[in-house]
């Protein structure tokens, strides 16, 4: 089965997480693009390039929408992309709050339509690395667990609408997904959270960096990302009863994908040696310590689950529900940030 596909939106996004593997992928045709630029067309001339949403939405032909446009357009193209029987993939956040979320699911389900929250960062190669390490409880029960997604840009530059927006703007919500779609894929969902957010580049009008607990009984759960890292620590960082997993670098796909690398070949999101996590643990009576090869990152699993739930009826990998369940995070989190305190979920 060939789904028809149509990109809404060629910044970041559209440019470099969806159309390579749209493009790629082979049970995928990208059928349309929607951009007031140039430059999709170079990339993919045999694509139907259009500058109206609209395009989209009537055009029989087109069986799935990847709604890459900023935050505050995701309720309103989503929800008219699903009434005109569309599927859709949407990117994180899929909208600005809770309700508008719960409306989103509840009109996929009224369309007998599929909604596939974009949370691909499951794939990352170092987040298939730590999951396995978890399940197979080589570092016995964990106690301590911090992840980061730092950064040194003092000044705000690319996607600058993402910090001029109060409507679902900032950091929380664009890397803050991620981070904490991980944690709740790891561990579910906590007792409680405690939050600070941080404004401090100038211009910036909603928080550029955070610094998020999650609070389990015998867990503690730290999630970071900061502008101002010029000298970056790791990546992970857990702590358990039988050992601990440190690892330093970055999934390799989007800096492929940023160059205009296609996802194919056997190579694709392979982790440089030097960037291998450190495995320090007790496994039958032994203490082990050395190097553990990084999962290859795999963004296009997302896209090959996408393509069997539609064409075969498969189990979402991502589902709306987690989505709700991040965004709940997030209200959760900015609700303890304005009274700083620990707030129950």
């Amino acid at each position: 089965m060939i789904i028809n596909t149509a990109i809404i939106g060629y910044g970041l996004s559209g440019r470099v997480f969806h159309a390579p593997f749209v493009h790629t992928h082979p049970g995928f045709r990208l059928h349309s693009i929607v951009t007031s630029g140039d430059e999709a067309e170079k990339q993919y001339p045999e694509a139907r390039i259009v500058r109206q949403f609209d395009d989209v939405t009537t055009d029989r032909e087109i069986d799935l929408v990847c709604i890459c446009s900023p935050n505050e357009f995701h309720l309103k193209q989503a929800r008219q992309a699903l009434l005109a029987g569309k599927h859709v993939v949407i990117e994180k956040p899929v909208t600005p709050s809770v309700p508008e979320a719960l409306e989103l699911t509840a009109c996929a389900r009224r369309q007998q339509r599929y909604l596939f929250p974009f949370h691909n960062r499951r794939w990352d190669g170092d987040f298939l690395t730590v999951r396995q390490i978890l399940d197979q409880g080589l570092l016995g029960k964990p106690l301590d667990f911090e992840s980061h997604l730092d950064r040194y840009t003092p000044e705000i530059g690319r996607a600058a609408w993402r910090y001029m927006t109060i409507t679902a703007g900032g950091t929380l919500y664009d890397l803050g997904t991620h981070l904490i779609d991980q944690a709740l894929v790891l561990f579910g969902k906590p007792q409680a959270l405690f939050c600070r957010l941080f404004n401090q580049r100038q211009f910036s009008l909603v928080d550029d960096s955070f610094d998020l607990k999650l609070i389990y009984p015998d867990l503690n759960v730290t999630l970071k990302a900061g502008v101002f890292v010029r000298e970056k620590g790791p990546r992970f960082c857990i702590h358990g009863t039988l050992g601990s997993f440190v690892k330093y670098g970055i999934d390799p796909q989007e800096d492929a994908l940023r160059k205009g690398k296609l996802p194919r070949g056997t190579a694709w999101g392979r982790d440089r040696r030097e960037n291998w996590g450190i495995l320090n643990a007790e496994t039958i009576g032994h203490v082990i310590r050395g190097p553990l090869e990084t999962f290859h990152g795999n963004y296009m699993g997302f896209y090959d689950n996408v393509h069997q739930v539609i064409s075969s009826g498969a189990e979402q990998v991502v589902k709306p529900e987690d989505a709700i369940a991040t965004l709940t995070v997030i209200e959760r989190a900015m609700e303890s940030h304005l009274n700083g305190q620990v707030v129950p979920m």
